[in-house]
């Protein structure tokens, strides 16, 4: 039955791809605040989206061989799209209420992962089968080049979709009214292309939810927070921002991971006094971080006439201003502080200011991208902007005691081994936290508690927990001997952007103290010597090539599972460069995903006008193949450009990374349109070979996600990753061309 107007169908597929991608944001938004920012438990929600969106484009193609999808049929996928995607949102909010998850309480891996396979299926599995019925409805149409026709028009929508959400929308509404707006969006195609008067009632229905989306986006976010009085909310750019009240404290959290209490001495007093202290006579201090409490607990040191404080988000600062009476009057204008509402380590990459004192009071590095913040580039921006005898200070989880585990011990090595790669003087103070201390003047740091004790008299400190009996008890010379000893007996690593070990440390204690199998695996991959992975993957290489060039359907299907995994790594390395160097992703998340998903709609149309012979497209699919690979060789000689510089070579930088995530996307577009040509060559069409490309496309996807995330970019750095990546798009071309 052919479809009667084919303007219905792209504008349908249009809608499905920005509907789609959108809604993969606004759920992973909601998954990141129910793993507490974990980056392993966000690449489990990722893998359960990319398994069901898989198995349903799977299911989809078989259900379209065998009865013919007709016009109401993706009408009706775009209606349950719409429905199930602000349901998705609500359920995912509704889970710590009914499972009764305790505020605070991280989910263990294998919870999390059924949580997630549970909550994902509904959308994942009537996302998956939209493309292979849109496939058969095209193929209706016009035969020639159906898939690769339906595959670039959905991308073009994801880049309309996603650029629509990230720089216009996202930020300026919250969550759930976004996903209700783009539920709206959605049905609202279905109804105008089928007419059907259900259709227009769920119109009806998710307009008036729209309508009533604050009381409803506040009475889903109190569920979220199961015995706890939540006072505010609200999503900023950057994370969800919630603020609770127990007694006379109020916690800020953002992302549901706790970022400061006030009132709350017992954490603000040790992570700036013993800083200051630290320094003879502090004038001018850098606060990263750490909010109104540590502003109020540094101005109690009268010397100090200078306060700089470094927030990314100042939604936080302007929330914090409703309850704290300290920060409401820093907002009002107090001559000693000055706020700066950026990265922190963009801040130090423009600012030409030096401090007596930096404190640096971050996340610690449970990803990527945090790891940037304890890198031996970053202490070294540090150490630029310090003044002579000058202090730097920041911590980290981990205690000091008899009980210290050997990965936690080789963490905290991994810090301060760092620091001293920087720094001439570095002193440890045991304790939980650990806090380390920094100077590029030796001689400049105090380790004798009584020193620091005669410093916090001079100063007429009146403190409730920094005070003499703290300091000789948690700064005792056999405490701190102890510390010491443990550090240097672990093996000398250092912390860089590009081989992030504190991610990797991060992962592997993480998953030690909630029983993730994949630990032990980390410090299995870490140990072998640095030849033995590239043995391993030259094997597998060629067993693969033995194995696929006589076996044709096979051989076609890994040009797509290749492509798949190699776009999505380098498109992941690009997403944490671009955070590293300049520092505000997710401002241009969007426009990055917009570039690389225009890339892949242009190369999947383009590549369509060329001969369909089988010498042809396996010439083309090798060329693109070694494009990708020369790509991928391309991305590190790009992250070897310094980060400071004038505004001209960062422009261009930008505009580098863009135009090259828009050339992946063409060939990486072009080999999945190639692919769906020759696999036409060497088998009869079917109906459901479009839901069967789409899903091996989905598998390479799936394994460069979780492969270059967890595995590559930890375990051995971006450098190498990406060296991987191009020597398995070398054997896609090596096993094309040789395949007879």
């Amino acid at each position: 039955m052919p479809f009667p107007r084919a303007a219905v169908l792209w504008g349908s597929v249009l809608a499905y791809g920005g509907g789609a991608l959108a809604g993969q944001v606004l759920i992973l938004r909601e998954l990141l605040v129910l793993c507490q920012g974990q980056e392993l438990k966000l690449a489990l929600g990722l893998w359960c989206w990319l398994f069901w969106t898989g198995m349903g484009s799977l299911a989809g193609g078989r259900l379209a061989a065998r009865h013919f999808p007709g016009p109401n049929s993706l009408a009706f996928c775009l209606f349950l799209l719409g429905s199930l995607l602000p349901g998705t949102v609500l359920a995912a909010r509704l889970l710590p209420e009914l499972l009764a998850i305790p505020a605070g309480q991280s989910l263990g891996p294998g919870t999390a992962l059924l949580l997630f396979l549970g909550l994902l299926a509904p959308f994942g599995l009537i996302s998956g089968g939209f493309f292979p019925f849109a496939c058969a409805v095209q193929n209706s149409l016009e035969p020639r080049g159906a898939v690769a026709r339906v595959y670039a028009t959905e991308a073009l929508g994801a880049a309309i979709g996603i650029v629509l959400l990230q720089a216009v929308l996202m930020g300026r509404y919250a969550n759930l009214p976004l996903s209700l707006g783009a539920g709206l969006a959605l049905v609202s195609v279905a109804a105008l292309s089928s007419r059907r008067l259900t259709f227009f009632g769920g119109v009806l229905a998710l307009g008036i939810a729209l309508l009533f989306a604050p009381p409803l986006d506040w009475q889903s976010r109190r569920w979220q927070w199961p015995g706890r009085q939540v006072v505010a909310t609200g999503d900023s750019p950057y994370a969800l921002l919630t603020v609770t009240r127990e007694k006379e404290q109020l916690t800020f959290f953002a992302n549901h991971v706790w970022h400061f209490t006030y009132p709350d001495p017992f954490s603000a007093e040790p992570s700036v006094h013993l800083a200051l202290l630290e320094h003879p006579h502090p004038e001018r201090v850098l606060l990263l971080g750490g909010g109104a409490p540590l502003i109020s607990e540094a101005l109690k040191h009268h010397s100090i006439h200078r306060l700089h404080y470094v927030e990314l988000d100042p939604d936080l600062v302007r929330l914090a201003a409703r309850f704290v009476p300290e920060a409401a009057h820093y907002l009002d204008g107090n001559p000693r502080v000055k706020i700066f509402y950026q990265d922190a380590r963009r801040f130090l990459t423009l600012t030409d200011a030096c401090y007596d004192v930096i404190i640096m009071n971050l996340p610690e590095p449970t990803n990527a991208q945090l790891n940037r913040y304890y890198s031996q580039e970053f202490f070294r921006s540090v150490a630029r902007h310090l003044s002579p005898g000058g202090v730097f200070s920041f911590a980290l989880g981990g205690g000091g005691g008899a009980g210290l585990n050997p990965a936690r011990a080789a963490y905290l090595a991994l810090g301060y081994n760092t620091l001293r790669c920087v720094f001439p003087e570095v002193l440890p103070f045991p304790g939980d936290p650990v806090r380390f201390f920094a100077s590029p003047t030796e001689g400049a740091l105090v380790a004798d508690p009584e020193i620091l004790i005669s410093r916090l008299k001079a100063r007429q400190l009146d403190l409730l927990y920094v005070r003499e009996y703290y300091l000789r008890s948690e700064l005792a010379h056999s405490r701190q001997q102890f510390l010491a000893a443990i550090l240097r007996q672990q093996p000398l690593e250092v912390n860089s952007d590009l081989n992030p070990r504190g991610f990797f440390y991060d992962l592997v204690l993480t998953g030690s103290r909630e029983g993730f199998p994949g630990a032990a695996i980390w410090l299995f991959l870490k140990g072998l010597p640095p030849a033995v992975p590239w043995i391993g993957l030259g094997f597998l290489c060629l067993v693969l090539w033995l194995s696929l060039r006589k076996r044709p359907v096979l051989c076609c299907l890994s040009q797509i599972v290749v492509m798949g995994l190699g776009t999505m790594g380098m498109e992941i390395a690009v997403l944490v460069l671009y955070q590293i160097y300049l520092g505000y992703l997710y401002r241009q998340l969007g426009l990055l995903i917009a570039a690389f998903m225009l890339g892949l709609a242009a190369g999947g149309i383009f590549w369509l006008r060329f001969p369909r012979g089988p010498g042809p497209l396996k010439r083309h699919l090798a060329g693109l193949q070694l494009t990708l690979a020369a790509l991928a060789l391309l991305l590190p000689a790009l992250s070897a450009i310094p980060e400071a510089g004038p505004v001209l070579p960062e422009i261009a930088w930008q505009g580098g990374l863009l135009l090259l995530l828009a050339l992946a996307g063409f060939a990486g577009g072009g080999i999945f349109s190639l692919s769906a040509a020759l696999w036409r060559q060497i088998r009869p069409a079917t109906a459901w070979e479009g839901g069967l490309l789409y899903a091996v496309d989905l598998l390479g996807a799936t394994l460069g996600t979780l492969g270059m995330s967890l595995v590559a970019l930890p375990v051995w750095g971006i450098g190498p990753a990406l060296w991987g990546l191009a020597a398995l798009h070398a054997f896609a071309a090596a096993s094309i061309a040789g395949w007879r």
